[in-house]
């Protein structure tokens, strides 16, 4: 891809953030359901979908009576994130997580997966001690960046890299693969 065409595509995720967050949980939810499916096609996996972004968390698993609350996240595969801000109150919550999809920027498919998180019974690790978020662009009357108090930076460092999607259900749902095929 050539400078030009790169420069082109970056600006096209900036514009259209909310389309390339909605293919790329689509594109990730077909991924996880198609090898729950491919293990067993008669066990239920539940997904809803947040229709309103208040609690911190985009979709809701349940697989085998665990329940997790993902807050998903996305870059592409050509920049690494320094950090991705959370909302401490859904840190709090059993099964909260954070999922972040690598995606190509060529054609938005994912190319591996990092989780934030701890098991589905257990609340996220705790992130109050992380810096706390800047809001984007918005400033006081001097010039300060505004803080967004209740939300905290949480470091990429800290997050499980580089997973495929059966090692991504493997953290989601420990145990729950004990009966998959290795076909990655």
């Amino acid at each position: 891809m050539n400078d030009l065409d790169k420069e082109w595509r970056l600006q096209a995720l900036a514009e259209r953030s909310s389309h390339v967050e909605n293919v790329l949980r689509h594109a990730f939810l077909a991924e996880l359901a198609g090898e729950v499916w491919r293990d067993d096609p008669n066990e239920p996996l539940g997904i809803s979908n947040a229709e309103v972004d208040d609690s911190g968390y985009d979709v809701v698993l349940e697989r085998n009576a665990a329940i997790r609350r993902i807050q998903l996240k996305q870059h592409h595969e050509g920049k690494m994130p320094r950090a991705f801000s959370v909302r401490v109150e859904f840190a709090t919550y059993p099964g909260s997580c954070i999922v972040a999809i690598a995606h190509s920027l060529t054609d938005l498919k994912p190319t591996s997966y990092s989780f934030y998180g701890c098991g589905p019974e257990e609340p996220m690790p705790y992130i109050e001690a992380h810096r706390t978020t800047k809001a984007p662009g918005r400033r006081t009357a001097d010039g300060q960046r505004i803080m967004r108090l209740k939300y905290r930076d949480v470091p990429f460092s800290r997050f499980k890299k580089n997973l495929s999607i059966r090692q991504l259900i493997e953290e989601l749902f420990p145990g729950s693969s004990n009966n998959m095929n290795d076909q990655d």
